[in-house]
């Protein structure tokens, strides 16, 4: 269905791609109108094109296919486990935030973390995530979500903190430290869902072996929405393939590199 509230119209109407599209569409017709056929058809289908990639739930369906294997199981597969490995990518410092902090979409990450670590009862929560260094101070995602927790009085047991990690690979290979300097035998893998079959790849082939627990499930969303057609393409779609096509060239990419 489409929303066809005047005021959504005119929101819409003034994302960047969907003004783009427009000037597209003139320019197009102007061509047409001038008997310039060949480059009017050619301007017509990329008009077409972005309509159909962004102003219709194809991008989310697309991301979705990298999403619904990990659907919420039944909770007594984490019963028994013996940390939370939450990965990082959910939020940044940022000194002009009451919070000390900004968080995106994949802040759902450290939210399903802490939901696990408060309903199972589970001793260790591992944070992953990028350093940050803002003039002299050094900084990362755990010490930002740790000393929040703090300020609020929150327990979620022991805290390790996987600073100094650049990507899911060395957060698999500090994991897997861990795993063996605490004997661990049983982990919950928390990510988001679309990043969540490279994530499980990585980890197996540095000898962890993690129960997956999918969250961020933003295709899945986007599909589900009552509105999910649009007039105006918008931006907020490209971004969305971006993530399917960064998981899927990831994914061949650490293939050749021997990580997966």
């Amino acid at each position: 269905m489409i929303n066809l509230s005047p005021n959504k119209l005119f929101g819409d109407a003034l994302d960047p791609l969907s003004l783009l599209w427009v000037v597209l569409f003139l320019l197009a017709w102007g061509g047409w109108r001038r008997r310039e056929r060949k480059t009017s058809v050619a301007l017509f289908v990329l008009w077409v094109s972005i309509w159909l990639v962004a102003a219709t739930p194809f991008s989310s369906l697309l991301l979705a296919t990298l999403e619904r294997p990990y659907l919420p199981t039944d909770r007594d597969a984490f019963a028994d486990a013996d940390a939370v490995i939450c990965l990082g990518g959910g939020l940044y410092p940022q000194s002009s935030e009451r919070l000390g902090f900004s968080a995106n979409d994949a802040c759902d990450r450290y939210l399903a973390a802490f939901d696990l670590m408060r309903t199972l009862q589970v001793e260790h929560l591992v944070i992953g995530g990028s350093d940050y260094r803002t003039g002299n101070q050094h900084s990362s995602e755990g010490l930002l979500l740790k000393a929040w927790a703090e300020r609020w009085k929150l327990d979620f047991g022991r805290v390790h903190l996987l600073e100094g990690s650049l990507s899911t690979r060395d957060e698999a290979l500090r994991v897997r430290a861990l795993m063996e300097e605490q004997a661990w035998e049983k982990v919950l893998l928390v990510t988001s869902a679309w990043h969540m079959r490279r994530s499980l790849a990585v980890f197996a082939h540095h000898g962890v072996q993690a129960q997956p627990v999918g969250c961020d499930f933003r295709g899945l969303t986007g599909a589900s929405r009552k509105y999910g057609w649009k007039i105006f393409p918008q931006s907020g779609a490209l971004e969305t393939i971006h993530f399917y096509l960064h998981e899927r060239v990831g994914f061949v990419y650490y293939q050749l590199r021997g990580w997966i």
